[in-house]
């Protein structure tokens, strides 16, 4: 009868498997059929690739099917034989698997029903827990550091070799011992209760926690030893581990430590004494340094300030003086010329100009006079209370005698009507303020002067329409012989806004200033009464 290929059974038996099924015929060492499953796991698409790629076998070291059983006669061959073998694909990719070998007949001629199952994901799993338990022993034998494994009755499970050696046993003699054989005898009854403890409660304690630990080696012999504590359970039973550290060398460097700390405290006792005296050394040199610097700077700034001042001051005067000197020279020689007297009208003329110069000269000499003083400290307010509004009105008729042809001194006041200020320098500062107001607005302009008196609060304004100060400018009016772009060619000092500002703040007063070219200037005064 001939083997029926694609019949039901066929497909039901050996195609509906996840596994490799195949059909091999004894008589002619072939194989007759391989199911899909089979087919794919050797990387095949068809049996007849098995010629070229498998004669006869799947297997690595190539043996076939015949030497796979073991057997020259199939009579000797009973019911199924199974083997794990390594087999390879069509790429060579190896697979572990277990092959299944059974015999049966179909019309006297003999067959092999061949299974093979993959069991590599298996294999790789068997390896990884060899290799982990090889890792384990190895990392629990070979580590530099004791460790033992006991039981809740306290008898030695597992010791590794540092523990052996620190404590003097052979490999495995402390298997099977109680824990106290390694502690020293004055203590084994104490650690009983301590041990019960804590295998009633365990929990985890790292090393180096304080205690003064001592084991007890084979010889009776102590030494210090650190040790960590922790345990784990397998299954219903619970284990401990003890991590011991033999401490000697480490107790012996802590003492030495302790001895060169002492001599290095006091060692440093001496140096921070020392350190501390030549720190306060140092400290007042630095002192005496600094004062020195500063010293120096304050007389090379007044020296520096000195020289621009003498600069400024030459530079001034030689212009300021010549005007006026030039006109009493010229005046006088022509007063020569007018003997007669008809010729009085313009002997007078002269004389005026000759008058009014000597009293530029007075007032440039006044405000020199004025900023020495200032400077030298010997100008201080000496305030009374005084009638405002009748001080500036005499200071208006003061100044009637050098106001332009049309101009107009307006007086305006708030509040009330007596102040408590120093008389004299407030009068000053106005004749300063209108002087500039009136020297520097054109004929026909109105200069208004206002003031205002409320509880402790005074403050003066003079307002002009004049030829303005620029932005620029206002950064420097206040400073000793500074004078504006726009007035270099009008006479003047540079030092009238400097004394005024020095007057009001030796009067708690603080200046300030609002201005704009070619519209006018309004400089105003706020004093502090209290």
């Amino acid at each position: 009868m001939e083997w029926a290929y694609n019949d039901i059974l066929l497909k039901t038996v050996l195609e509906e498997t996840p596994s490799f099924k195949a059909v091999y015929d004894l008589a002619e060492r072939k194989y007759k059929y391989i199911n899909q499953v089979g087919l794919k796991m050797f990387e095949l698409s068809d049996i007849s690739e098995l010629e070229t790629v498998y004669p006869e076998t799947f297997r690595k070291d190539g043996s076939d099917i015949a030497d796979h059983i073991r057997l020259t006669d199939p009579s000797i061959f009973q019911n199924t034989r199974i083997e794990e073998a390594l087999f390879r694909t069509h790429s060579g990719k190896e697979i572990w698997g277990t092959m299944q070998v059974s015999l049966f007949e179909v019309d006297n001629k003999q067959y092999y029903l061949i299974r093979i199952r993959d069991t590599s994901h298996r294999k790789e799993s068997e390896q990884l827990i060899r290799d982990g338990e090889n890792r384990f022993e190895a990392l629990f034998m070979h580590a530099a550091i004791g460790i033992i494994m006991v039981d809740k009755e306290g008898k030695i499970i597992l010791s590794n070799r540092f523990a052996n050696v620190i404590f003097g046993y052979q490999v495995g003699e402390l298997i099977g011992q109680q824990l106290e054989i390694l502690i020293p005898q004055n203590v084994r009854a104490s650690h009983k209760d301590t041990y019960k403890k804590y295998t009633d409660r365990p929990q985890s304690r790292p090393m180096g926690v304080g205690l003064d630990l001592k084991g007890r080696r084979k010889d009776g012999t102590l030494f210090p030893v650190e040790i960590s504590l922790s345990h784990f359970s397998q299954g219903e039973t619970p284990y401990f581990i003890s991590f011991i550290n033999d401490a000697t060398f480490k107790k012996q460097a802590e003492y030495e430590l302790l001895g060169k700390n002492s001599e290095i405290k006091k060692l440093n006792e001496s140096l921070e004494k020392e350190v501390i005296n030549r720190t306060n050394a140092l400290v007042e040199t630095l002192k005496t340094l600094e004062e020195s610097k500063r010293e120096l700077e304050i007389a090379l700034s007044r020296e520096k300030e000195l020289g621009e001042l003498k600069s400024r001051f030459v530079s001034m005067a030689s212009h300021e003086f010549r005007t006026p000197l030039t006109t009493i020279l010229s005046s006088a020689s022509l007063l020569e010329k007018y003997p007669t007297e008809s010729e009085q009208e313009k002997r007078d003329k002269h004389i005026s100009r000759i008058k009014s110069s000597v009293g530029n000269l007075t007032d440039i000499l006044e405000e020199f006079l004025s900023v020495g003083k200032l400077e030298e400290g010997k100008i201080q307010a000496q305030n009374s209370e005084f009638d405002l509004k009748e001080l500036i009105s005499e200071t208006i008729l003061d100044l009637k005698s050098i106001v332009k042809p049309g101009q107009v001194i307006e007086q305006h006041h708030n509040g009330e009507a007596f102040v408590f200020l120093d008389k004299s320098l407030l009068r000053k500062i106005i004749i300063n303020l209108c002087s500039n107001a009136i020297k520097f607005s054109p004929e026909e302009a109105v200069i208004h002067i206002n003031t205002r008196l409320e509880e402790a609060k005074f403050s003066i304004s003079v307002i002009d329409s004049g030829i303005g100060i620029s932005e620029e400018d206002k950064k420097y009016l206040f400073i000793r012989f500074f004078r504006g772009a726009n007035v270099t060619n009008l006479q003047g000092t540079g030092l009238g806004l400097h004394i005024v500002a020095r007057y009001a703040e030796l009067m708690k007063g603080k200046v300030s200033v609002e201005s704009k070219l070619n519209v006018g200037t309004t400089f105003t005064i706020d004093f502090d009464l209290r």
